[in-house]
């Protein structure tokens, strides 16, 4: 009976531990996902800006501010594409597809030699009362189970602690979010302004109002990434601070 809980103490720490860094692991992997349009926007924003500068050319006067507005938008996609290309470095989840696969793989394999051995229980329960009465041996079984499940989280370890020495983990993630939130609020100024300066273009008022909604538009799908980012950081930092605690706690 000691033994038994002795046991029991010890794994339910290691369970605790591979709960959290599966969800560190998938956090930070959300976070991740949240941007992968960021290069598209960057993209669409700069054609913006070339094409508004050339209204802005054939506008004269009424064009300057608007010109002035249009390479200021400019500076602020050169650091998107520069942030988008940073995040595209990432090397660590990059491997994560083939994690999940490899475990798809093997909890199907797992399922459908469970239904083999439940097949053939059935069947012997009919052919044999040594079966009937429950003396099928499902050690074997049991442990290949448990294998999957630690090669699992050993490669989310080594993931996890790939990404944390390449690239600063977690903290890496906030501080590009905080980047692109700054382009969100830069661009939303552009935008409001672009509006005002719309208002007294004359003849341009609705070349520089399209501008300044499509402007808007792209502020709101950056806002949206950030939101859906910072939520997923949000998640990871509390999954990091609860690993960090059971390791505390594992030292005392």
């Amino acid at each position: 009976m000691q033994d038994s809980v002795s046991s029991h103490a010890y794994e339910a720490p290691n369970s605790q531990v591979a709960q959290y860094q599966h969800e560190l692991f998938g956090q930070c992997r959300n976070t991740l996902e949240a941007f992968q349009g960021l290069g598209d926007v960057a993209e669409d924003m700069r054609i913006l800006s070339l094409n508004a500068e050339l209204a802005a050319g054939r506008a004269g006067s009424y064009g300057v501010s608007i010109r002035a507005l249009t390479q200021y938008t400019r500076e602020l996609v050169n650091r998107l594409e520069q942030i988008n290309l940073e995040m595209g470095k990432v090397e660590a989840f990059k491997e994560a597809d083939e994690l999940e696969q490899s475990e798809s793989v093997a909890h199907e394999e797992e399922t459908y030699q469970e239904a083999e051995y439940a097949e053939e229980a059935t069947y012997d329960e009919y052919a044999s009362e040594e079966y009937a009465e429950g003396d099928y041996d499902y050690s074997d079984q049991d442990y290949d189970n448990a294998g999957y499940t630690d090669e699992g989280d050993q490669a989310i370890a080594a993931l996890l602690a790939q990404f944390e020495q390449e690239n600063g983990g977690v903290k890496y993630l906030n501080e590009q979010a905080k980047r692109i939130a700054e382009v969100v609020s830069q661009s939303n100024s552009i935008a409001t302004n672009m509006a005002i300066e719309a208002a007294t273009a004359g003849q341009y008022e609705g070349t520089f109002t399209n501008v300044a909604n499509d402007m808007r538009g792209f502020v709101d799908t950056l806002k949206n990434m950030v939101t859906r980012a910072q939520d997923s950081i949000e998640k990871a930092f509390r999954a990091e601070k609860s690993l960090k605690e059971l390791e505390a706690s594992a030292r005392q």
